[in-house]
């Protein structure tokens, strides 16, 4: 029987040999996962491959633990941080039972050990973003832990979107403004749309804590405001045509207000921050730290919800993405 095969055989008994080898794959495919841009197609590979050495890895490990002669619960001490350090580490150096021999498993261990590859292997469809900066509050506060799905289609207006910065490969995420063959400016920090401006409703002053975000950066406010402070931005909601409506943030008259008419070529998107004063996005140039106009290209997904914050902020349990 191979190394592949007897993985799926729970009944048998592997070696030392098997279980490091079994091992060393689970453990390099979980760190290139960590590596590889998520939602790309190379991810989406690393993805499934990992989901398959997570089955080979539990398989040989029940196998493992049949040989030295151990229950097979010892196994899900291998989920538990630290202690299943410990128990590779007797796993791999422990010689086999003489007396060792093929015998029953649970079924439900097993059921659980396809579930857990099945989640795995999901990821080819979705990746969760943590939020490092306001560029996109209120939609997007820093802390939020998010849900992004693979993109199938071209983005709409309105979306907002993960993609790759065309320079520095870095991931951002930013709402779909104007798609191809779209004119867009900004004037007096309102956008004109294929020369109609974009219709603006008032809201309610927004406000968040000033405190450093994960970057280290504080946010911007309408007024001098002391650390720790309330940090007070106007708000306005906004309606694309045929798009969503969402609130996007004012701090007051910004270079970035009033730009020259774009017109978007093929195959490009003008992408914005909810926050408008506080964030690169299309209106400035890569040469300058922005993002420019995004290739359709790297584009990743789509963000769809906010699972919740990791810093505490109220109202972000289980929040769709406007």
């Amino acid at each position: 029987m191979s190394f592949l095969t007897a993985a799926l055989d729970w009944r048998g008994l592997t070696g030392r040999a098997g279980f490091v080898l079994a091992a060393a794959l689970v453990v390099g495919l979980m760190v290139a996962q960590a590596q590889v841009p998520p939602l790309s197609s190379t991810g989406a590979g690393v993805a499934l491959a990992a989901a398959a050495s997570t089955l080979l890895f539990w398989g040989h490990a029940r196998r493992r633990l049949r040989a030295m002669g151990w229950s097979g619960w010892w196994m899900w001490g291998l989920a538990v941080p630290l202690v299943s350090l410990a128990l590779v580490a007797i796993m791999a150096v422990r010689r086999n039972r003489p007396d060792a021999v093929p015998g029953p498993f649970s079924q439900a261990g097993r059921a659980l050990v396809w579930v857990m590859v099945a989640l795995i292997a999901s990821r080819v469809a979705w990746a969760p973003y943590i939020i490092p900066t306001g560029s996109m509050s209120p939609t997007l506060q820093p802390g939020d832990y998010a849900l992004a799905t693979r993109s199938l289609t071209a983005p709409e207006r309105g979306a907002v979107v993960v993609f790759r910065h065309p320079v520095s490969g870095q991931d951002f995420l930013k709402r779909v403004i104007g798609l191809p063959g779209d004119r867009v400016q900004m004037r007096d920090g309102q956008v004109i749309l294929n020369g109609t401006p974009v219709p603006q409703a008032p809201a309610p002053d927004w406000s968040e804590p000033n405190r450093p975000t994960a970057i280290g950066t504080r946010p911007r406010c309408l007024t001098p405001t002391a650390p720790g402070a309330p940090c007070i931005k106007q708000a306005a909601r906004e309606t694309l045509p045929g798009g969503p409506t969402y609130t996007v943030l004012n701090i007051g008259t910004q270079g970035t207000d009033d730009t020259v008419e774009v017109r978007i070529p093929e195959g490009h998107l003008f992408v914005l921050g909810d926050n408008r004063d506080n964030s690169l996005d299309s209106r400035i140039t890569q040469g300058l730290g922005g993002v420019g106009l995004v290739p359709l290209t790297h584009v990743a997904g789509r963000v769809r919800l906010v699972l919740y914050s990791q810093e505490g902020r109220e109202g972000r349990l289980l929040r769709t993405v406007e």
